[in-house]
């Protein structure tokens, strides 16, 4: 007995050394986050931490899962779910707890038929919640560790049903994607799904679980629910018969698609309405049948859908009908009493019967219209008459080439409107030469005039140098005659003037060049249009360098150029969305580069009017020696660029005219110019700008009413008034905004000018002489300032 040791100490050790183990099994746990737990090695898809001891938490999501060999309890917390394991002989470890148990487990990291679990050691409650509520997703996410015991809802179409060992299952498809569904066998004795068939949709709520019983184990993603009560049908329920939604359906888009093509009808009308009122305007404005043709061509196609135009105008002299080709300067004479054979054959027809003629298939046509070898003819024709005060002046042909074509009435009417509209600018264009001519004969008759007057002053100061010179010869022998001398250079200076007033007349502007600032004429521009500019609210960014930068020409000529160019990309920038200039002026290898850039998008303008506006600007700049361009970018502003060569250092500064000095660039006259005779026009810009005015070109007198309404003039030159007025009641209206009006007049005539002048009024004959010009500027210099009214948008 003594040898033997006691059994209460053994059973103390024993207690000792399990309560040293777990002691020791605690210090080894891990705490892992359940998306740390679900982390997978690479290749064969393992838990990285299996058969670790880990400690983890979480809130129950489901009831317990029993299978024959195990029980699974899953949980989850904000970020990612997992799943707790227990054997059969310790399944009660899980079985107290329910959905919404805040939970906290130990034990190792275990892979159970690929899905990675706690085999739990000991487990205890920390808290309830609410059970956390299924999260909708669909087949394709549920191919994922991280979700491995998540809480999901999905739906889907039913593919099969089927049985196995370890329970029943469903297959079910979204997408393209497949996945089953899964039911325990061992919560239930037998399963009943009820109504469910193949091929309807169903939907589910369950956790994931994966069933993969070899590596790699990235595979057997599937759903598992606790009963069949968690799977149901959702195939809708019709409140309507389908049959009779059909039919409401069909009469509905029936009804749309009614209401679209009436719509579509419509709309089409509209934009050919808009396109022959659009053709209408540009046929009234053209100035020439070609140029009427040309755009016949163009929009015709697209409003009536025909395939070729042909222009048939009456010749009064010639009793032919010429029709236009389209080639430039190219007609055809056709005679109205032997007319050939042919569609002109329709076209003489339809002139004589004064209507318009139909001829939808020229197989039936009862005029020789296919000519015996000669070109194809159309497969349908329509012939209108162009009518002007109550008068045939034409024929309008409109072919269809393609198919035989019945022109139906609204198309007929249309045709007619245009045929009349032709006629009336036909009328209009016959007025405007007879107009031209008048005006030639009465300019002509101005020059007869003109050269009249001088002939006869020139006589007097003709005899005057005959007689003093006769003097100065007998008195030679008494003595020195200064005298006679004296009176015969100022009678030849008289002479020669009234010669150069003459030539003048019909000879180009000769401008004297001048040492000319770039840097202060833009400063001085800028100043000029910044009143416009605000109004318009357009923002200028001025760049310009304070350098001198000297240029060598015309004051006069380069103002107007740069004028020119900054109105014209002030006009361009009138719909833009971003209103905003730039001016830029910079040196290189003795060059004067001046930029003008405007936020407007490509194709900013008519190509009319930048083609005009560059013909004129580079014959101005080319003939100072430089170059203007525009450019046009994809990807930036189009600006202007014009470059000049810098004047030399050594050459003297011409010192201004003595006729009038610049005055202070704080108060810098300002003048309106109405002269559409460019050379003209030239001559007194050039005689302004040298005596320091700015100057405003425009070509007719409503454009000039227009500006004097928005700007303040010192002074406005007019050689044609506006239609409607004459010329004293032109000068009154326009003398209520400016300073002074000077009628342009084409040679002196003594009684107009004793009519005309007086009360700010003046005339100045054509050419212009400076010394004339001065005189009229000293006057209007001397008068006061007060009888011009300020505008009162403030834009002056």
């Amino acid at each position: 007995m003594a040898g033997r040791p006691d059994p209460r100490i053994l059973t103390l050790l024993t207690v000792v050394l399990a309560g040293t183990s777990a002691c020791q099994l605690a210090a080894q746990e891990v705490s892992l986050s359940l998306a740390e737990l679900n982390q997978r090695k690479p290749l064969d898809y393992a838990p990285v931490h299996l058969g670790q001891p880990v400690k983890v938490r979480g809130i129950v999501n489901a009831p317990l899962f029993r299978f024959p060999t195990h029980t699974l309890l899953t949980i989850q917390d904000r970020q990612s779910s997992a799943a707790l394991e227990a054997r059969d002989n310790d399944s009660t470890l899980l079985e107290a707890f329910r959905p919404g148990d805040e939970i906290e487990a130990a034990g190792k990291v275990s892979l159970v038929n690929g899905m990675v679990t706690v085999a739990v050691d000991r487990i205890a409650l920390l808290s309830h919640q609410q059970p956390p509520a299924a999260v909708p997703t669909s087949l394709a996410n549920l191919q994922d560790f991280s979700r491995m015991g998540l809480l999901v809802r999905i739906t889907g179409r039913l593919k099969q049903l089927g049985e196995t060992v370890a329970g029943p299952y469903l297959m079910i498809e979204q997408d393209g994607v497949s996945c089953q569904i899964f039911l325990p066998r061992a919560h239930m004795e037998e399963v009943s799904f009820g109504n469910l068939a193949a091929g309807g949709k169903i939907g589910a709520t369950g956790v994931v679980h994966q069933y993969a019983l070899r590596p790699p184990f990235n595979r057997g993603f599937e759903l598992m629910v606790a009963d069949p009560s968690a799977i149901v049908s959702i195939t809708p329920n019709w409140l309507v018969p389908p049959l009779a939604l059909g039919s409401g359906i069909a009469v509905m888009i029936a009804a749309i698609l009614l209401l679209w093509n009436h719509e579509r009808r419509m709309r089409g009308q509209r934009e050919k309405l808009r396109k022959t009122y659009y053709l209408g305007e540009e046929i009234i404005g053209a100035s020439s049948p070609e140029l009427i043709l040309k755009r016949l061509t163009e929009a015709l196609p697209a409003v009536l859908g025909v395939t070729r135009v042909r222009l048939y105008v009456y010749n009064r002299a010639a009793k032919t009908l010429d029709g236009l080709t389209g080639e430039a300067g190219a007609t055809v004479s056709i005679s109205l009493s032997n007319p050939p054979s042919g569609p002109q054959a329709g076209a003489v027809a339809c002139f004589h019967y004064r209507t318009l003629l139909v001829i939808p298939d020229i197989e039936r046509s009862p005029f020789p219209i296919t000519a015996e070898g000669g070109p194809k003819t159309p497969k349908s024709l329509l012939f209108v008459p162009m009518t002007a005060q109550g008068e045939v002046v034409g024929v309008l042909e409109l072919d269809q080439d393609d198919r035989v074509r019945d022109f139906p009435a609204d198309e007929q009417a249309l045709a007619q409107h245009l045929g009349n509209q032709i006629g009336a600018a036909l009328r209009l264009m016959d007025q405007r030469s007879v107009q031209e001519q008048l005006f030639r004969t009465e300019k002509l008759a101005a020059v007869g005039r003109l050269i009249t007057g001088v002939v006869n002053e020139l006589q007097a100061p003709l005899s005057s140098i005959s007689n003093l010179a006769t003097r100065g010869l007998e008195r030679l022998a008494a003595g020195t005659p200064e005298r006679e001398l004296a009176a015969i250079a100022a009678e030849a200076q008289k002479a020669a003037s009234m010669v150069a007033r003459l030539v003048s007349f019909a000879a180009a502007e000769q401008v004297e060049a001048r040492h000319v600032s770039i840097g202060s004429l833009i400063r001085n521009l800028i100043d000029f249009r910044e009143g416009d500019w605000k109004a318009s609210g357009i923002r200028v960014r001025d760049l310009a360098s304070r350098e001198p930068m000297m240029v060598l020409g015309s004051q006069g000529q380069l103002e107007q150029v740069f004028l020119n160019l900054m109105v014209h990309a002030e006009q361009s920038l009138a719909e833009a969305p971003r209103k905003e200039i730039a001016i830029r002026t910079t040196t290189l290898a003795r060059r004067v580069l001046v930029e003008i850039a405007f936020s407007a998008s490509r194709g900013f303008s008519r190509p009319e009017e930048t083609a005009s506006l560059l013909g004129v600007t580079r014959s101005v700049i080319g003939g100072h020696g430089g170059e203007v361009r525009l450019i046009e970018k994809a990807d930036g502003d189009p600006r202007f660029e014009v470059e000049l060569p810098l004047a030399g250092k050594d050459r003297p500064v011409l010192a201004p005219s003595p006729a009038g000095a610049s005055p202070d660039a704080s108060r810098r006259p300002t003048a309106l110019v109405i002269e559409p005779d460019e050379s003209a026009q030239r001559q007194l810009l050039a005689l302004l700008a040298t005596r320091g005015y700015r100057v405003v070109p425009v070509e007719n007198a409503d454009a000039g009413l227009e500006l004097a309404q928005r700007l303040r003039f010192d002074a406005a030159f007019c050689s044609i008034h506006a239609p409607g007025l004459n010329w004293v009641e032109l000068s009154e209206r326009m003398h209520l905004r400016i300073g002074a009006f000077i009628l342009l007049s084409d040679g002196y005539d003594p009684e107009l000018s004793a009519d005309f002048e007086g009360q700010g009024r003046f005339v100045l004959p054509k050419p212009f002489q400076e010394g004339e010009l001065g005189r009229i500027l000293k006057s209007i210099e001397r008068a006061p300032l007060a009888k011009v009214i300020p505008i009162k948008n403030g834009t002056a």
